[in-house]
């Protein structure tokens, strides 16, 4: 049950945190904005979301996971409500950035919530299956914003989302306990869920420091890399002669690659670590981006074929980012690692479609840009055998569960 409501969390997180970028061209026509402008929305939302995520996760630890989930999504609720409402550039900016600290909240908070629910076992395959919802919900976000804002404009397109958020409150409330039923040794239970003192210091106590610091370094690449390939995939094809409408569709493409790449992916790192398979998916899609280039150049349809292999191996092992945490500390302080890497992932989804526009405001090749975009891939998959070069395990998502002293019970 937890699990479905967190994929379900998930999903409105993902519709709600792309949502602006469905609207973004009819916003920008009635307000005759100017493309820095747009850009400092989507800015300001994904700035909001970095700040939730990390103050947000940060507190779930420390008072409780679901009083914070529930907090979350109601400021998301609200604030999205509001941005229906908003007259001018300024206040769309001030309501997105609020939206955002509820939708880093909400994401932390449930991976946390899904992995101190799950067996010890499943944990990580159970986290992992759970962010399938973030693609989902983007994908089919841009399904209904179609439909919605043919009727109701793109401020119908904010209340929506708002409504859906809110509706989960419910949900949320009778549908999910923070007692852990995962289990210890023997498969026996705990009834009551540790709380850390200070759960940013766990992150880098006990000798995790550098295991932290390469795990930020690694998601702050995938990020940045992934948001580049969804921003500018369709420009570029367009720019190289393909119609709008169907070179839209690669950027559909490359999300559904990234739902199956996720779900494969599941089932590998739940019966070993995600490290080494990880670095597989990077390094594998880090070639396919160097050849997207000259393949999107080249004629008939083997391009979406690699569009879909890039989205399977790049944005699949994104998907991987939940069961990293999990593997990698302990359960007193998931929400707040989780919280850690959105920070990271956001700044890399900020400055990726930044880059990928200022390489092709200057007219760069196909072959030549797309070479360039597989280097943060090929940096990624360095930082995460750095990580699992340096042997050290944290987590406690197996049978036998560790604490750190400082816990209240």
């Amino acid at each position: 049950m937890v699990a479905l409501v967190g994929f379900l969390v998930a999903m409105v997180d993902g519709y709600d945190t792309l949502m602006l970028a469905f609207v973004a061209p009819l916003i920008s026509k009635e307000w005759a904005l100017l493309p820095q402008t747009v850009g400092q929305i989507f800015a300001s939302s994904y700035t909001g979301a970095a700040l939730g995520a990390t103050a947000i996760g940060i507190a779930a630890d420390r008072f409780g996971r679901k009083t914070m989930l529930l907090a979350s999504l109601a400021v998301v609720g609200i604030f999205t409500i509001l941005c229906a409402r908003a007259a001018t550039p300024a206040q769309l900016m001030a309501l997105r950035a609020a939206a955002g600290l509820g939708l880093g909240g909400a994401l932390s908070t449930i991976t946390a919530l899904t992995a101190e629910n799950a067996p010890a076992h499943q944990r990580r395959a159970t986290v992992t299956r759970m962010f399938l919802g973030f693609p989902v919900g983007a994908i089919a976000g841009g399904a209904l914003t179609a439909a919605v804002m043919s009727s109701l404009g793109w401020r119908g397109v904010f209340l929506g989302g708002g409504i859906c958020a809110l509706l989960l409150v419910p949900l949320v409330a009778f549908g999910v306990s923070e007692s852990a039923s995962g289990g210890l040794s023997g498969g026996s239970t705990r009834a009551l869920r540790v709380h850390s003192r200070r759960p940013f210091t766990e992150l880098v106590s006990d000798d995790r420091l550098r295991s932290t610091a390469l795990f930020c370094a690694c998601v702050f690449l995938m990020l940045l890399t992934s948001y580049f390939l969804v921003s500018w995939i369709p420009t570029v094809l367009t720019l190289n002669g393909m119609p709008p409408g169907r070179a839209a569709m690669a950027a559909v493409i490359v999300n559904c690659g990234g739902i199956v790449g996720t779900l494969i992916l599941s089932f590998i790192i739940g019966r070993k670590s995600p490290l080494g398979p990880l670095v597989a998916c990077l390094c594998a899609g880090a070639i396919l981006i160097a050849l997207l280039g000259p393949g999107i150049v080249s004629a008939g349809n083997a391009k979406f074929f690699l569009i879909f292999g890039v989205g399977l191996l790049v944005i699949g092992a994104q998907g991987g980012i939940p069961a990293l945490c999990v593997y990698l500390y302990p359960e007193s302080v998931y929400a707040t690692g989780v919280g850690l890497s959105v920070a990271c992932g956001r700044l890399g989804s900020i400055i990726g479609p930044l880059v990928g526009g200022y390489l092709v405001s200057i007219k760069l090749g196909a072959a030549e840009l797309f070479l360039l975009v597989a280097l943060p891939a090929f940096a990624a998959a360095i930082s995460m055998a750095a990580l699992a070069a340096t042997g050290r395990r944290n987590g406690s998502d197996s049978a036998q569960m560790t604490y750190p002293p400082e816990i209240d019970t």
